[in-house]
């Protein structure tokens, strides 16, 4: 059995029995994998605040071929991401990305793009001002053309249009040919463009809306997204 450290962005943590976590963590190295940290919710614990979702950390752990839970022996943190947690919208925002990346990823399948670009992302939400969710939109457009389900711009407004043609005006509305400069910025922009896109409420529901039904068609349980219905319910634990 090897002890294995690596980089990780975890994703989701669970309370185990009294005193222990069972976590879903996903690695630089291995991909995405759950483990079992033992008695880190004790108040002598000294790294057991680094497991918690979106924390970027240096993660221990004894990793057996064929395993399904490994025992994680350590953790520090590398960004803990505190911006996030201490704003209610951004925090909504990060909360999506690792539960996406949790539900569209299996497990032991490394992919180093991937978890480039869940860095990457987490880190610039951290420092953003404004528009984080521009930052969730180009995730989630990136994340789909790593896993082999790229959009094209024109095909987007195609896919989305009512076709039963209910509220046509209202329809007709969210889809101007003048959207399809923002759906680009969304796609491909960098950090800078992506916080100076001002977009409207019904542009950021037109994507949201797309983004739901295209996970929930593609993906098994990803349409249904557990961050919403928390942040919308007003209980903050997930």
């Amino acid at each position: 059995m090897a002890i294995i450290k690596t980089e990780a962005i975890i994703l989701k943590c669970d309370n185990y029995r009294e005193t222990s976590k069972i976590v879903t963590f996903y690695t630089k190295s291995h991909g995405k994998l759950r483990g079992i940290a033992k008695g880190v919710r004790n108040s002598k614990s000294r790294w057991g605040g680094a497991l918690q979702a979106m924390a970027y950390v240096n993660i221990m752990f004894s990793y057996k071929e064929n395993g399904t839970l490994y025992l994680i022996s350590g953790a520090e943190y590398i960004n803990s991401h505190q911006q996030t947690y201490d704003d209610h919208d951004k925090l909504q925002v990060g909360y999506k990305i690792v539960e996406l990346l949790n539900k569209t990823t299996a497990d032991c399948q490394e992919n180093t793009s991937l978890f480039s670009l869940a860095v990457e992302t987490l880190s610039c939400l951290n420092i953003a001002t404004k528009n984080y969710v521009n930052l969730l939109f180009n995730f989630e457009f990136k994340l789909l053309k790593i896993l082999g389900f790229e959009i094209d711009p024109d095909d987007f407004f195609n896919q989305t249009i009512d076709k039963t043609k209910v509220n046509r005006y209202f329809y007709e509305t969210k889809y101007a040919p003048g959207d399809v400069k923002v759906i680009n910025h969304m796609m491909e922009g960098n950090f800078n463009s992506l916080i100076s896109l001002n977009i409207t409420k019904i542009q950021e529901a037109v994507v949201e809306k797309f983004f739901e039904d295209f996970f929930r068609d593609h993906f098994d349980h990803a349409g249904y997204m557990k961050t919403k219905k928390v942040f919308d319910s007003k209980e903050m634990t997930i």
